[in-house]
């Protein structure tokens, strides 16, 4: 148990022979058959095509090595609903209202990485058919063994890049990719290939970084690059540890995220071979290069907040609004801007 505090213990040849883990089944469990249940499914997921993009070939090569999260728990809807049901719920201002005439909709989780987005879409929506893909094999090992675990039917597994996808050869009734296209070389060209696979009037939930929000990320990431910090387990743990001593406001801010405290999510957070922030603005301008409608934002306290903001009847709805909102309260979208938007 002290060795596996700081190794991971399925990588010995002698791991199975252990006999003091008997007694304590969840914990051998967690640390050597379930490793073993992932390396036994990686050969069996599928393959689109080969990952040729060099960024892209990076950020597998991250996730490879420290897939992102490794969950135990995640919240599944008690209930699946309709598309009509879930674009009330979120009071989503469609354009066109023939979505939620679908009845068995066709989805694509890109980027669903070790699978809490992709179990949590296929348990939200009604009769529906989910394909998830993302460049890593462990982290798709990861989500297909949970999948398993949580006895989820409905949702099928594939390693692809996104700039790949078009060699699906079909469209799809709603996109989601959260976390993913700010990773990614150049977002626009992946953001236009999952647009190019949506039908008209689909919906698309996307999820981007915050400028504003992650600027004492944006001067961490100048700090590694300046001093030229590596990214073996050694050299994380001496710049976090000097992170965790320096008084400086945005180095303390950084200590008080949960990714700080595991070296892979610490990685995920700060070391990340690629990272793009936006501007609302900017989002604003890419939607109609796309052809693409905002629809809403899907937090609803973040949503609150902004109505108390502008203390009137206000349009939601208005990216222009929002984005005065966000320069008076930069950390509202710490985590990222998360929203709908539908093919015009």
């Amino acid at each position: 148990m002290c060795l596996a505090s700081y190794r991971l213990i399925h990588q010995y040849n002698w791991c199975q022979k252990l006999k003091g883990l008997d007694n304590l089944e969840e914990v051998k469990s967690r640390l050597i058959e379930e490793p073993y249940t992932e390396k036994a499914i990686v050969t069996e997921i599928p393959i689109l095509g080969e990952i040729s993009d060099n960024v892209s070939s990076k950020v597998r090569a991250q996730y490879e090595e420290n897939p992102y999260p490794r969950w135990v728990k995640t919240g599944m809807p008690t209930k699946a609903k309709s598309i009509s049901e879930i674009c009330a719920e979120l009071n989503l201002h469609l354009l066109s209202k023939n979505i939620k005439n679908v009845i068995a909709p066709n989805i694509l989780v890109a980027g669903c990485g070790t699978g809490q987005h992709s179990i949590g879409t296929a348990s939200r929506f009604s009769d529906c058919k989910v394909t998830a893909v993302d460049l890593s094999l462990a982290s798709l090992a990861y989500a297909k063994r949970k999948t398993t675990e949580l006895g989820i039917t409905n949702l099928e597994y594939l390693q692809a890049d996104i700039l790949k996808l078009n060699q699906l050869k079909q469209k799809f009734d709603i996109i989601e990719s959260v976390g993913v296209l700010h990773h990614m070389d150049e977002p626009m060209a992946g953001w236009r290939v999952l647009t190019d696979l949506l039908k008209p009037s689909g919906l698309m939930k996307i999820g981007l970084y915050s400028e504003l929000a992650r600027q004492h990320i944006a001067e961490v990431r100048k700090e590694i690059t300046l001093q030229k910090v590596g990214t073996s387990e050694t050299d994380i743990k001496k710049f976090r540890q000097s992170l965790i001593e320096s008084h400086d406001e945005y180095h303390q801010q950084l200590t008080k995220s949960s990714d700080f405290f595991s070296l892979s999510t610490l990685r995920d957070l700060i070391f990340h071979v690629q990272e793009h922030r936006f501007t609302l603005p900017q989002i604003k301008s890419y939607l109609e290069k796309l052809g693409l409608k905002f629809c809403g934002f899907e937090d609803k306290d973040i949503i609150s907040n902004f109505r108390k903001f502008h203390r009137k009847e206000v349009d939601i709805y208005d990216l222009a609004l929002w984005h005065q909102y966000e320069e008076n309260n930069p950390r509202s979208f710490g985590g990222m801007y998360i929203f709908w938007c539908q093919k015009l």
